[in-house]
C-alpha cells in the first residue's frame, strides 16, 4: 500500500505542473495568493473563542456544500468547524452561509500530497475529518487516518465512478477501510461499496443529506413583479439555454422566464445567446444586474402585455428565488450531464420539471414513478410547460406529492452526526 501510495504522489506531483496554471487562473485575482498558499498547506492556525474539538470537512464544490447545510449548522453547536473547498463557488457559498456563525472558517482545499496534508493538519489541529459524497482522496484519507478518525458522508458512487473504483480496488479496498464510517444515501450505495471490499461493520445508511435543507425567505421584489406565471430554468448547461428559451417561446401563454446559468463564467454569453435566440421586440431580454440598477416598477406597464426573459447574473440566489417560481425547469437534465438538484424547487412547493438525464440524483426515478415531478424530452419540453401550467389539478398534485415524498426522506444530517459523536466518543484517536 505504501508503495502504491508513492506512485500516486508521484502522478499528482507530475500533472501538477499541468494543470497549476489553468486552476490559478480561475480564482479571482485578488484571492490567487491566498489560494497558492493554502493548496500547498500554509493555512492560518484557526482561532475559536470556545473549547470544542476542531473538525475538518471537505467538500468541493457548491453542491456538495449546499447538500451538507443542515449538518453543518447542526454540527457548529457542537464543534468548530474548518471546512475546505476547491471550487470558487463552493467558497463563497460557505462563506455567506455561515457568516455570522464565529465557529466556521473555511480554507481551500489543500493538494492531496503527503507533505501538504500533514502540514494542514499539524495548523488546524482536527478531532476528525469528514468527506462529503464522493470525496475519496487517498492521501488525505490514508495520512489523517494516521492520526484522526476519518468520516465519509452522504456518500454515494455514480456507475462510472463504481465501475472505475472496482477496476482499481486493489488500491481503493485498503483506502476505503481507513474510513471509520461510511454514511451513504441509499441501499444502492450501500451495495456499491460492499462490493468495493469496505467491511459491512463500516457502513450506515442515512438517507440524502440534500433532503435536510433550510433556505431562507428572500423577497425579490423587482422579479416578483413579473408577468406571471413566472418560469425558473435553474443550473442550467452548455446547450439546455437553447432548449429552454425555443420551448419558452413557442408557449402561447405571456409569462416570464428566468434563465439561471450553472457556471458564473457563462453569464455573458448566455445573455448574448438569448439575444441572438429572441431577435423580437414583443420579447424583453435583460440581466438581473442591469434590472437593479435600474427601476422596474416603471416598465411593469409593459412587461404585463410581452414575454420577459431575465438572465440571472448572481451567484448564490437560486435556491432562495425558486420560492417565486409558478414552475421549475432543472438544468443539466437536457443533456448528458446527469441532472441538477431539485429538492430546492419542491422545498419551496413549486412542481418541478425535469429532462431524462438525472443520473446523478437516483431517488428522482422514484419521484418520476409516484408522478411527483414530471420528466420530459427536449421535444416534449413546451407541452409539459403548458401542461403544468394550465392544469390546476395536476400541477397541485405533483406539488403535493413530491412535497411529501420529500418530508418523509429528510432526518439524514441528525442520524449521520449522531454517528459521529458516537464513534468519536468510544475512539481512542480522539483528542480531548
Amino acid at each position: 500500500m505504501w508503495l502504491l501510495l508513492k506512485f500516486y504522489s508521484l502522478i499528482h506531483l507530475l500533472l501538477l505542473p499541468l494543470i497549476f496554471p489553468l486552476e490559478l487562473r480561475k480564482r479571482d485575482p485578488k484571492r490567487r495568493l491566498l489560494w497558492l498558499k493554502e493548496k500547498f498547506g500554509f493555512v492560518s492556525s484557526p482561532y475559536f473563542r470556545n473549547n470544542q474539538k476542531i473538525i475538518w470537512v471537505h467538500a468541493v464544490s457548491l453542491g456538495e456544500v449546499r447538500a451538507i447545510t443542515k449538518f453543518l449548522e447542526l454540527a457548529t453547536q457542537e464543534f468548530n468547524i474548518c471546512l475546505t473547498t476547491t471550487t470558487e463557488t463552493g467558497r463563497t457559498f460557505a462563506e455567506k452561509l455561515m457568516k455570522e456563525n464565529p465557529n466556521f472558517k473555511v480554507y481551500y482545499s489543500p493538494f492531496d500530497l503527503e507533505f501538504v496534508i500533514k502540514k494542514f493538519l499539524k495548523r488546524v489541529n482536527p478531532t476528525a475529518l469528514v468527506l462529503v459524497e464522493t470525496e475519496i482522496w487517498p492521501n488525505m484519507i490514508y495520512v489523517s487516518s494516521n492520526y484522526i478518525p476519518v468520516f465519509l458522508i452522504n456518500a454515494r458512487l455514480s456507475d462510472k465512478s463504481f465501475i472505475r473504483y472496482k477496476a482499481l480496488s486493489f488500491f481503493f479496498k485498503p483506502i476505503l477501510n481507513k474510513i471509520s464510517a461510511i454514511c451513504v444515501q441509499n441501499e444502492n450505495y450501500l451495495y456499491k461499496f460492499k462490493s468495493l471490499g469496505v467491511i459491512p461493520e463500516k457502513l450506515y445508511l442515512t438517507g440524502n443529506l440534500k433532503f435536510d435543507i433550510t433556505i431562507p425567505f428572500i423577497k425579490f421584489e423587482e422579479l416578483e413583479i413579473l408577468k406571471r406565471p413566472i418560469i425558473i430554468a435553474g443550473s442550467t448547461h452548455e446547450g439546455e439555454e437553447k432548449i429552454i428559451l425555443t420551448s419558452f417561446l413557442q408557449l402561447k401563454e405571456s409569462s416570464s422566464l428566468l434563465i439561471v446559468p450553472r457556471h458564473p463564467e457563462r453569464f455573458e454569453r448566455v445573455y448574448k445567446l438569448c439575444q441572438k435566440l429572441i431577435g423580437s421586440e414583443d420579447v424583453f431580454v435583460f440581466k438581473y444586474s442591469e434590472l437593479l440598477k435600474n427601476k422596474p416598477q416603471e416598465m411593469l406597464k409593459d412587461w404585463q402585455e410581452k414575454k420577459t426573459v431575465v438572465v440571472i447574473d448572481k451567484i448564490g440566489i437560486l435556491a432562495c428565488l425558486y420560492r417565486i417560481a409558478d414552475v421549475a425547469i432543472i438544468g443539466g437534465s437536457f443533456i448528458p450531464h446527469g441532472g441538477q438538484n431539485p429538492l430546492e424547487a419542491i422545498y419551496w412547493k413549486v412542481p418541478v420539471i425535469v429532462g431524462p438525464h438525472m443520473e446523478n440524483f437516483p431517488f428522482v426515478a422514484e419521484f418520476v414513478k409516484e408522478g411527483a415531478i414530471l420528466q420530459t424530452t427536449p421535444e416534449g419540453l413546451t407541452e409539459a410547460i403548458h401542461l403544468v401550467l394550465t392544469d390546476k389539478g395536476y400541477r397541485e398534485r405533483l406539488v403535493e406529492k413530491a412535497y411529501a415524498m420529500f418530508m418523509r426522506l429528510t432526518g439524514g444530517s441528525k442520524k449521520t452526526l449522531e454517528i459521529i459523536n458516537s464513534f468519536l466518543k468510544s475512539n481512542p484517536k480522539t483528542k480531548n
